[in-house]
């Protein structure tokens, strides 16, 4: 039957490439006979906030044209996919106009053109190789960072170069809150995690100093090298020209560090190459349709990714549009998790699963729960962690079931370290006349009770809590790390690094993009590297939630967001009750506060 049912799959396969030659076929001539439409470059634009992945959509959305997704980083990895292979096309532009890029995400992009370049070369040996071509309109560290990697850049004639370096300000609040008549009382396990500190002291310690200094210096030779290596540009030369910058347009080119100051409508003629007046520049959209097509078939088997993005809680991923305070844009919710992981063990044409970390982490029960979950999967498929902008404390802790952990340079990472808090409002509460009359039954039903601190007993209970959940993280992290507990104090501690600190200590085990943590993980579930497995979200059925996994037995068999959680969770904030966004346990691996790399 085995036999069989092999020599079917290759017919069918088989049938399917004849479909896919025949139809490239056909739309390449069509191609031919509409010559004069093709696009010697083709344009995207970078603005606003960028995303790594493409975030999923309600259906209603595609069919109208205002909710178009923006161009996210997977988007442009397949759109420049195909591109490549395209020997008309000479190149790309890259239009930069306001976008939100953290430096993780330069690095990803800089990853992708050196891929783009891999790409033509593969499958047009014979053609000039293409160009990447990125035009600012503005210039900050990030965006340059991604414009040094491209082999031409543009800048308009009164845009300043303000690679300016790293500033980082944190604001404490401890005498604020004085004023108003709140303390807040915390417990961490040790100074290097400074989560709550803006809250509970009135300036910065000199470990919150120190780690600062540590990782703004991490990424700001990270800025110097990328700006080095696509320049050609002596480092200490770099160096001196931050120290220099703002600069302006003129400046910029006279030291190389662009090619030429443009406007926008200009830049058709200066990439125009022989015998032509001017560059035919498209807009990836309408040149999709007149790009070479080339016959691929998917492979069988393909890749899943569970993403996890936002605040650590339990209970349901959310969505706030706009973001929320304390919370954000949305959280990462245990249950929620809990059952994509569970969808992706039961799925059959999935062979691994890419774990999709962008987060700082949060409460330790979800982080544990979470980390279950992936324990399991990873016993029947192979798991592989990718971190975006920041994987740290909580967000660390459920990356490390993974067979493999990849993450960027300038990636934030570790925090391994735990911070309980709680704020006494009794003394604003008399300023304002409330007066609070307690009843309770049990002597340490007050023990988070805002209307006084702890007592001797109940905190030394609290700390007690404390060390036996940063015992166990610091025992996972020995175990899938492959570290001794007695050399881990010297990473752990709360102390946050950047990827390229967190490789040189065993913290994770390769630097790149996503698609090198797809490669990593097609090696590790024998599939090709070659880009012929698919990738997809992994998704769940939230009316039939799959239920637990027995450790025993791991042969299963097959068996939103919504408008009224939005209201809920917004009268909860407006009433002062964020225990239903946050979850009601208290113990927080959470790495808050930390600096921004833009």
């Amino acid at each position: 039957m085995k036999f069989i049912g092999r020599n079917v799959g290759r017919l069918l396969r088989g049938i399917a490439l004849l479909w896919q030659v025949c139809v490239c076929g056909l739309a390449n001539l069509v191609r031919r006979l509409s010559k004069g439409s093709w696009a010697d470059y083709v344009l995207f634009e970078l603005s606003g906030p960028l995303l790594e992945r493409t975030p999923q959509r309600p259906r209603y959305l595609s069919l109208l044209s205002f909710g178009r997704p923006a161009l996210t980083v997977e988007s442009l990895h397949d759109a420049l996919r195909r591109i490549a292979g395209d020997p008309d096309v000479r190149g790309v532009v890259i239009l930069v106009k306001g976008a939100q890029i953290s430096m993780a995400q330069a690095q990803s992009l800089t990853d992708l053109f050196d891929r783009f370049r891999g790409w033509s070369g593969e499958l047009n040996p014979r053609a000039a190789g293409k160009e990447v071509i990125v035009y600012l309109e503005s210039c900050g560290n990030a965006e340059y960072a991604v414009a040094a990697a491209a082999d031409r850049v543009y800048v308009s004639p009164l845009t300043d170069w303000t690679v300016l370096g790293l500033r980082a300000e944190p604001v404490f609040l401890a005498e604020t809150l004085r004023r108003i008549g709140v303390k807040a009382e915390v417990v961490k396990v040790a100074p290097w995690k400074t989560a709550l500190d803006n809250l509970e002291r009135a300036e910065m310690s000199d470990a919150h100093r120190e780690q600062i200094e540590r990782l703004l210096s991490g990424w700001y030779e990270e800025i110097v090298a990328a700006i080095s290596r696509g320049r050609g540009i002596d480092e200490e030369r770099v160096r001196a020209m931050i120290d220099r910058a703002p600069l302006n347009a003129n400046e910029t080119v006279e030291l190389g560090l662009a090619d030429g100051a443009v406007y926008e409508d200009q830049l058709a003629a200066t990439l125009a190459g022989a015998g032509k007046e001017e560059a035919r520049i498209v807009p990836y959209e309408q040149a999709r349709g007149t790009l070479y097509r080339r016959p691929r078939l998917r492979h069988r088997k393909g890749i899943g990714v569970v993403s996890l993005s936002g605040m650590i809680t339990t209970g349901k991923s959310r969505r706030f549009p706009g973001g929320l305070p304390i919370v954000g844009n949305n959280t990462a919710g245990s249950t929620t998790v809990q059952q994509l992981v569970r969808a992706a063990l039961k799925d059959e044409r999935l062979a691994g699963v890419l774990l999709h970390i962008d987060s700082r982490g949060g409460s330790a029960l979800a982080s544990d729960l979470m980390w279950r979950e992936l324990t399991l999967l990873n016993r029947k498929k192979p798991v592989v962690a990718y971190m975006g902008d920041v994987a740290a404390s909580g967000g660390y802790y459920v990356a490390l079931p993974a067979q493999k952990i990849v993450c960027q340079p300038a990636t934030l990472t570790g925090s391994i370290g735990v911070v309980m808090a709680k704020l006494i409002t009794s003394e604003a509460e008399g300023k304002i006349g409330a007066k609070r009359f307690p009843v309770q039954r049990g002597e340490n039903a007050d023990i988070y009770a805002s209307d006084g601190p702890w007592r001797r007993e109940q905190r030394e209970k609290v700390e007690a809590l404390m060390d036996y959940t940063y015992r166990n993280f610091k025992r996972l992290v020995a175990e899938a790390r492959r570290q001794e507990p007695d050399s881990l104090e010297e990473l752990c501690g709360g102390r946050v690094w950047t990827g390229r600190q967190a490789l040189e200590r065993g913290l994770v085990d390769e630097l790149g993009d996503f698609g090198t943590a797809i490669e990593q993980l097609c090696e590790l579930a024998d599939l090709p590297t070659d880009g012929t497995v698919p990738v997809v979200q992994v998704k769940a059925d939230e009316k039939r939630p799959g239920p637990p996994v027995s450790e025993g037995s791991l042969d299963l068999v097959v068996g939103g967001d919504g408008f009224a959680e939005l209201t809920e969770a917004l009268l909860g904030v407006l009433q002062g009750d964020v225990s239903s966004l946050m979850g009601r346990e208290r113990v927080w691996m959470l790495a808050d506060g930390l600096p921004k790399s833009r």
